[in-house]
């Protein structure tokens, strides 16, 4: 009977130890080079095909790729993130083809392609005069290799998860925003050296202005470099229900970038004093989501070939939403755009356990999802709307979200 109990409770240790869980990560330098500056623009700001920063030649501080593999027995989660406004549809596809052309070891149905969102990077969209062919060619091979390198250094981990605040606020005057940064740990399983900090907020990186003529991740570099620096490992950053969500400053220079930057690292250093362990087996299902375009800016913007979005026969977008479970109580939900405050915090409540990481624009980068009781009913402000699909998009999102993740 002893022995009966005990082969019980080893069956059942894999859903709450560490051991089978492994992660690799990887980091590229993807600024582009004096040959391919000329031709490629920086993206974030004005109305689409009127930006005038193109063939930029300065840098503040350089332009990263950042990918993370995750495996979990038969199960795999890859994440690359570009420090751009957006990735288009076409080359999210050619770098997915790229990886199943160099290897059949990575999982490409749970590959998740994501931007940070600064407006200081190039535009990978081409709505404000895109990137030169020679430039798209070459990150197209940077990315996929990075996640194959990822996978190579793929080690034992424990994981662990925090939660904090920080000041941020509603740009559409709401006096509500998710202010919370969720930040997942991972330690080597036999050394206990940090190797990656995965850190999820929300917050426009546009502390630089469309005056702005240095390629930068805005305030995201910061945070990063000082995490690192006190902690070690990679981080990468992933913005979250960032569609209204701002750092509030009239102060639009590098060094107020640097300052905000440095907050938030220094909060969520503080936040791991208080981490709790992450323990239990990785879990992906797809979610799809299918809707029509109406807005007829965009419909024009994508038949021109200015806009990188794939429709179908009836303007429809097709896109896939990953949900990723870690044991009971940390969940991690894709989006494929930019989700507003009173559209996305109901999703994140939905989410399952303690911890929950929303990482927007991932898999896509369709625009504003907004209710649509709020739609159009900002006075003097409707920046979100120009750049929504269609008034509908955001109540049908997240009603596919909230049946699939019941």
């Amino acid at each position: 009977m002893k022995t009966l109990s005990f082969i019980f409770v080893f069956l059942c240790i894999p859903q709450f130890a560490f051991a089978a869980l492994k992660i690799g990560v990887w980091k590229e330098n993807i600024t582009p080079i004096l040959s391919e500056r000329s031709t490629s623009c920086m993206g974030g700001y004005g109305l689409p095909l009127t930006n005038p920063r193109c063939g930029i030649t300065d840098a503040h501080d350089y332009l990263s790729l950042r990918a993370l593999y995750m495996a979990n027995n038969d199960t795999q989660f890859s994440l690359i993130v570009f420090d751009t406004t957006g990735v288009g549809d076409a080359l999210i596809n050619d770098i997915r083809q790229r990886v199943s052309m160099l290897t059949n070891k990575v999982d490409v149905d749970n590959l998740i392609i994501a931007a940070t969102h600064t407006h200081a990077g190039l535009d990978y969209q081409g709505i404000w005069g895109g990137i030169g062919s020679e430039y798209r060619s070459r990150i197209v091979d940077i990315a996929a290799r990075a996640v194959i390198q990822a996978q190579s250094t793929a080690q034992g981990v424990k994981i662990f998860a925090a939660q904090t605040h920080v000041p941020v606020s509603n740009r559409r005057g709401w006096g509500i925003v998710d202010d919370s940064v969720t930040t997942l740990f991972f330690d080597n399983r036999k050394t206990d050296q940090p190797i990656a900090t995965l850190v999820n907020l929300s917050a426009h990186p546009t502390i630089l202005d469309g005056n702005n003529i240095q390629y930068s991740s805005d305030y995201i570099d910061s945070l990063r470099t000082n995490i690192e620096r006190e902690r070690g490992g990679m981080v990468i950053f992933v913005n979250g229900i960032l569609g209204d969500a701002q750092f509030s400053t009239t102060e639009r220079t590098i060094e107020k970038a640097n300052e905000i930057g440095k907050l938030v690292a220094n909060t969520i250093l503080e936040s791991e004093k208080a981490k709790q362990r992450v323990m239990g087996t990785l879990n992906v299902s797809t979610i799809t989501f299918t809707h029509p375009v109406s807005n007829t800016a965009i419909l024009q913007l994508q038949q021109s070939g200015a806009l990188d979005i794939n429709l179908d026969d009836k303007n429809q977008i097709s896109v896939d939403l990953k949900y990723v479970q870690i044991g009971r109580y940390t969940s991690l939900l894709t989006f494929p755009g930019e989700a507003l405050t009173r559209l996305g915090l109901p999703i994140k409540y939905n989410m399952r356990g303690k911890y929950h990481l929303f990482i927007g624009l991932a898999n896509a980068s369709y625009g504003y999802f907004i209710p649509s009781d709020e739609f159009g009913q900002i006075q003097g402000r409707n920046t979100e709307e120009r750049f929504s699909m269609d008034k509908y998009a955001g109540d049908e999102i997240k009603r596919v979200i909230d049946s699939s993740i019941k």
